[in-house]
């Protein structure tokens, strides 16, 4: 009798455990752009006290773009209202949140502890995964770092028939939102994967991505209607059901539902493979050696001695032996490495989202020097006669001796974050913030000599991302707002703008001084004449690379240029008159700005972690 008591209050325990699981509800908010230009942070303090005004929301997701700006203290805006929900939520960043932000996504980890999620609700496994892209303008992206750690996930799944329900910023289809999206299908193919839900849309949408059902969420911005909104999901009967709600108290209704009955599979056929066919066209082009290193890279590699030096998200500073890739040896700091390294024979600096300099004897790896500075580090420095000029996400430009990284001068007065290698022009050290705003400062002083803010006023369209280039006493820069802009070096006058080929970031110059470079965001590039008043056309080529955006500038050595693409393929031209030599796809991610060796051999590495040489 007492085993039988024993054995009846176990099973009512379980049912009290289960029973509010196997039908339940939860608000889902995604793309609020929180930001001092937006009504983001008013709508989703509207949409958080509605949800917490509702009976039986049992959680909440939050879908990225958090903020419009990951600057200053918007995200921590943003979570301040967030932890003002009733319920738990469950957060994961955008491509607003990554891509401009000043500290690579560092304050996000430390505000939620993680920029992914995953939990069980009924029967249910939740898991969250951010696209990026970090820092560099590319399509959304899920790092090799990521997918190993849902890799780890699945693995350890106590069911492998658990259904999952994964939650994305970025769209999985249609393709080329996300450049991997194969990878992802990969990994979790043979799972029971049963829906996709994601934001980055700003509407309403039902879809099918490869076979799983996909929803989309709207933005809680009110865009031109008196407030804004969110969604309500129920789940009961097998079914999720999608609400509209609007933050003013009103219900619009159920959109869409998706039964949880079938099994769902992924189609094989419908997935577009990365397609490599353009390297049978080049058959000159051959791989030296290949590396994968398995970690998200967003900077470029540097070269001395016949070695490599790159950084990776990680935190590692890796060098490399130029003849075959072998890794000689690693330096580990506290937190990520965004940005590419400057390099001379007295050291090679880079900066560190720990928020630290660093300075190593590129031989031996051994520290010379660390500077430790405010907030995290991701701008590129330049190195010149043993000094180190770098700007950072503190508001601060320094110039630092390189022997043994005392401050020769800071300029405290620079608003927006530094991204960009800043430039060295005769007395001025020229760069772009993410604040509207180009910087010219004395090389000697810091002081300020003159700023530009000729562009669209709109901190998204900043020449921050280019790295200007000059030339017969004009600067060049390229910016979002499709402009090619020159200006006067002495005097910050703008002396002429172009948008009649869209442009965005990437710029180059050739090693003479005689040609500055651009690409387009689709297909064409051209060189200007730097010594002309007005936009001087030397060429225009098209070189059939499709729509792009990505930040890869144009490098040349020895006559040949080369630049690379958001999906991996790079092309590497005649500087005078533009023609075509050759094209060559390495992966199907961002490439970062490849690094010429000489006129036969060039070392690329792109965001998923691939390093090759290549030669012809």
């Amino acid at each position: 009798m007492y085993r039988n008591k024993i054995l009846f209050f176990l099973i009512l325990a379980v049912i009290i455990r289960w029973a509010p699981a196997q039908s339940f509800r939860f608000a889902w908010l995604s793309d609020t752009h929180v930001s001092p230009t937006t009504t983001g942070a008013k709508d989703l303090s509207a949409a958080v006290k509605d949800i917490n005004r509702q009976k039986g929301i049992h959680f909440v997701i939050v879908s990225g773009d958090i903020t419009d700006t990951n600057f200053d203290d918007h995200l921590l805006h943003a979570k301040h209202i967030l932890d003002s929900l009733n319920v738990p939520y469950y957060i994961i960043p955008g491509n607003h949140d990554s891509k401009w932000s000043g500290v690579g996504l560092a304050n996000f980890k430390a505000f939620w502890g993680n920029d992914k999620f995953t939990f069980d609700y009924g029967p249910f496994k939740f898991i969250g995964l951010h696209q990026g892209p970090m820092l560099s303008m590319a399509d959304g992206h899920f790092s090799p770092d990521d997918l190993e750690w849902l890799k780890n996930i699945l693995h350890h799944l106590k069911n492998r028939q658990q259904p999952l329900i994964f939650v994305f910023h970025y769209p999985l289809y249609p393709p080329f939102a996300i450049d991997n999206y194969d990878a992802f299908l990969d990994v979790v193919k043979g799972y029971n994967v049963k829906l996709i839900l994601n934001g980055h849309g700003h509407r309403d949408k039902a879809s099918i991505a490869y076979g799983i059902p996909q929803i989309m969420d709207r933005s809680t911005l009110r865009k031109n209607h008196p407030c804004g909104g969110y969604n309500i999901v129920d789940y009961k009967d097998s079914t999720f059901y999608f609400t509209k709600r609007l933050s003013c108290d009103s219900t619009v209704g159920i959109w869409d539902s998706v039964s949880m009955k079938p099994r769902y599979t992924i189609n094989e056929k419908s997935i577009l493979r990365p397609d490599y066919s353009v390297n049978d066209s080049f058959p000159q082009v051959r791989v030296v050696w290949k590396k994968n290193i398995k970690h998200l890279i967003t900077s470029s590699p540097v070269e001395f001695n016949h070695k490599i030096y790159l950084g990776n998200i990680h935190g590692n500073m890796q060098c490399f032996n130029l003849e075959d890739g072998h890794i000689l040896w690693n330096f580990k700091t506290g937190k990520s490495i965004f940005a590419t390294a400057a390099i001379s024979p007295n050291g090679l600096v880079f900066t560190s989202t720990d928020s630290t300099i660093y300075c190593l004897n590129p031989s031996n790896r051994k520290l010379k020097w660390k500077l430790k500075t405010k907030r995290p580090n991701l701008s590129i420095p330049i190195i010149r006669n043993d000094t180190v000029f770098v700007g950072s996400s503190e508001g601060i430009f320094r110039a630092i001796n390189l022997k043994n990284g005392t401050v020769i001068w800071q300029q405290p007065h620079i608003h927006g974050f530094v991204e960009a290698r800043p430039l060295l022009y005769g007395n001025k050290v020229i760069f772009g913030t993410w604040a509207d705003t180009l910087y010219t400062l004395n090389r000697q002083t810091g002081d300020i000599i003159w700023k530009w803010q000729g562009g669209r006023p709109y901190a998204l369209f900043s020449p921050a991302a280019c790295w200007p280039v000059a030339s017969q006493g004009k600067i060049f820069i390229v910016a979002p707002d499709r402009y090619m802009t020159a200006i006067d070096a002495k005097t910050g006058k703008t002396i002429w703008r172009t948008n009649r080929y869209k442009v965005r970031e990437t710029i180059g110059i050739s090693a003479n001084g005689q040609r500055v470079y651009a690409k387009c965001m689709r297909d064409t590039v051209f060189a200007v004449n730097p010594s002309s008043p007005k936009p001087d056309y030397l060429w225009i080529k098209n070189f059939k690379y499709g729509y792009e955006f990505a930040n890869s500038m144009i490098e040349e050595k020895d006559g040949i240029a080369y630049f690379g693409t958001k999906n991996g393929l790079i092309i590497a031209f005649k500087g005078q008159n533009g023609q075509l030599l050759w094209k060559h796809k390495i992966d199907n991610s961002f490439v970062n700005t490849v690094l010429p060796l000489d006129n036969k051999q060039i070392v690329v590495a792109t965001m998923d972690g691939r390093i090759q040489l290549l030669q012809w």
